[in-house]
């Protein structure tokens, strides 16, 4: 009872902590719809540990939790040693190879990022994970928040919706708000977006450091996302700078980026783009699961990327069937997968086949592109439908975004 309260208490207060610091933002959120808000994410993060412990006999986000108890108790009885791990030379100096000790600091640099912050949680909860989530969706909550000040600055018509969207749609709360790691990725993504669009309108130095940060912080959580993303950032820049035909823009840099990408190979037949995407897939094929999808063994060879990107596409494009799920979990991504494509075939109908505003606007071009892309990655480096479904989470929300954008405003970028 004590910790329910505990957890009301925290809550309603950390509401109004946000509150305070909005209210002097652009895009700003009523004392009653971040208690909404914050009390869903919550909730779905609560829910998310219990059902991960209760019927999969824990996870990831049980792991980080326990990691985070020893780390409280490595603040108080080696403090210094817990703040070292803190620094950046470390990694290279256990490692021979510059490469090596690279890994090693990005791997730190995710645990220092995902479990550290939790030592200084634990001291406020007595190590009681539901009490740690609140927190922790203290600090993830900005993720959905500059993502919604983005959405409602270039389509202000749009704000209900994109309320929903962002901050109640439940398969975004529900993995953007365990203890893992896609609930910081999203945080450092949006802040990129969010930062660089200010920057584009102001020039805000600033701003561009904050955005940097974002990338940063991105590579450190899944390296190659921002990976996808700079090519893409890259292009509406350019586009927005020069007031140019989008796809101007975008059609020579990602036929140049495909180019250079499989003549990588050609380079070096070990240290390659390719041989990347090619390692990615062997170290999930060195995992287990319950269920897994076919996929072929990829090789750092054009031909090979060609033969096997069908399978990668509808690995993630439209798996699970509603006849393939397995539990509960894969029955809601098997709804998700209908809804979206539901909603595709909706969009063209209303449109008539029309998406020239979807096509034709950066961010929206943006969006759709780097998404396709990381889908694309993910079919091709991941073969269980568990971990594609949270993988997928994020790009999933932008597509979505894409497709519902009303040109009902004028997009303000």
């Amino acid at each position: 009872m004590f910790t329910i309260l505990y957890i009301i208490l925290l809550t309603a207060g950390f509401a109004w902590l946000l509150q305070r610091m909005l209210k002097n933002r652009t895009v700003i959120l009523s004392y009653n719809e971040l208690i909404m808000v914050f009390g869903v994410k919550v909730l779905a993060a609560a829910g998310y540990g219990y059902i991960f412990l209760h019927y999969f006999g824990g996870d990831d986000t049980w792991l980080f939790h326990q990691q985070g108890i020893e780390e409280k108790n490595l603040l108080f009885q080696q403090t210094a040693q817990f703040f070292a791990d803190f620094n950046p030379f470390l990694p290279f100096e256990r490692h021979a190879t510059f490469s090596a000790g690279f890994r090693n600091l990005l791997g730190d640099w995710e645990y220092n990022l995902t479990v550290k912050p939790q030592a200084i949680f634990n001291i406020f909860s007595g190590g009681n994970y539901y009490i740690n989530i609140v927190f922790f969706s203290f600090i993830t909550f900005w993720g959905h928040y500059w993502f919604f000040e983005l959405l409602v600055k270039n389509f202000p018509a749009q704000r209900k919706w994109w309320f929903l969207l962002i901050f109640f749609f439940p398969p975004v709360v529900f993995w953007l708000s365990g203890f893992r790691g896609d609930a910081l990725l999203f945080f450092f993504i949006t802040l990129t977006l969010n930062r660089g669009y200010h920057w584009m309108k102001t020039r805000s130095l600033r701003s561009f450091v904050w955005a940097i940060l974002g990338l940063v912080g991105a590579f450190i959580m899944r390296a190659p996302v921002p990976l996808l993303a700079i090519p893409a950032l890259f292009c509406v820049f350019i586009t927005v700078k020069y007031r140019v035909s989008p796809w101007k823009v975008w059609a020579p840099v990602y036929a140049a980026g495909i180019l250079l990408f499989f003549a990588s190979a050609r380079i070096s037949p070990e240290k390659n783009l390719p041989q990347i995407v090619v390692n990615k897939q062997a170290d999930f094929f060195s995992l287990k699961g319950n269920t897994i999808y076919q996929l072929d063994t990829l090789t750092a060879d054009t031909r090979s990327f060609i033969t096997v990107l069908p399978q990668a596409a509808l690995n993630v494009f439209f798996r699970p069937a509603p006849w393939e799920a397995k539990g509960p979990l894969q029955l809601v991504a098997s709804a998700d997968i209908l809804l979206f494509w539901g909603l595709v075939l909706y969009i063209l109908y209303r449109n008539r086949g029309d998406i020239r505003f979807q096509i034709s606007q950066p961010f929206l071009l943006y969006l759709l592109i780097f998404s396709v892309s990381y889908y694309i990655f993910i079919g091709y480096t991941v073969p269980y439908p568990g971990a594609i479904v949270r993988y997928k989470i994020i790009p999933e929300l932008f597509l979505f975004t894409w497709l519902t954008a009303s040109n009902n405003k004028k997009l303000h970028i």
